[in-house]
């Protein structure tokens, strides 16, 4: 089934507010193709690709979760949605808001995992969504292969790594992608890596602990941006 623009369902209902019907102007204009959708009488979640990212920002996001809410007896609706760096997190965003985890799988040949170390990888990130934060991700799809990193920190302090890096890449030939993940238990240390590979000289992303639980954690921003460097500048 080719990607296609996405059907909110809500004809015949009104925006609560102004602010949702911004947010669904904002989203239906013909940029946002549909990777995956599901259904019920009250609710619309869709995981949408956003085929003009790759002309704005560079690095950017290009996967947008979207959740509609529909009230049946004031015939009004609601709309919230996030952009997200990884298929998993955008529907871990979606689960976390009421669609059943199995109902997101993307159609077959549009986001294949090359193996099962990422669909285990992927099936962790979407249950992690409510435990980790997104710091920053950056999207290099002027390259070959196609990469994104994603940092992330713990939202508790005391677990270890606090920190991790999340590198997804894309396989033009196979038409498939590997998820592999790095773990940090500082700040400096992730970002030290992240430039790194920013400049395309990255070691291998170090293997992740097993979770422990530390005593006191030390001093981390509590969002973060590492600085630019060549890659953001090759668009």
């Amino acid at each position: 089934m080719p990607l296609h623009h996405s059907d909110f369902s809500i004809d015949g209902f009104e925006a609560a507010d102004s602010s949702h019907l911004n947010h669904y102007e904002d989203l239906d204009i013909e940029s946002f193709k549909v990777l995956a959708e599901h259904h019920t009488y009250t609710d619309a979640y869709f995981i949408l690709l956003d085929e003009g990212a790759t002309y704005g920002i560079p690095g950017s996001p290009q996967l947008r979760a979207a959740h509609v809410t529909r009230d049946l007896i004031a015939r009004t609706f609601e709309i919230d949605s996030k952009e997200l760096p990884l298929y998993a997190m955008a529907q871990s965003y979606l689960v976390a808001r009421g669609c059943p985890s199995d109902a997101l799988n993307p159609q077959e040949g549009v986001h294949d995992p090359a193996d099962d170390i990422t669909r285990a990888l992927e099936a962790r990130v979407r249950g992690d969504g409510d435990h980790l934060a997104l710091l920053t991700s950056y999207t290099a799809d002027m390259l070959e292969p196609v990469q994104t990193a994603v940092m992330l920190r713990s939202l508790d302090p005391k677990v270890v790594p606090e920190f991790r890096i999340l590198l997804e890449t894309f396989d033009y030939d196979s038409n498939t992608h590997t998820l592999r993940e790095g773990g940090f238990e500082t700040y400096e240390a992730a970002v030290d890596w992240w430039e790194a590979w920013a400049e395309e000289e990255a070691p291998a992303l170090p293997p992740l602990t097993p979770t422990a639980r530390r005593g006191l954690a030390p001093a981390a921003p509590a969002t973060g941006l590492p600085v630019p460097s060549r890659r953001s500048q090759g668009r």
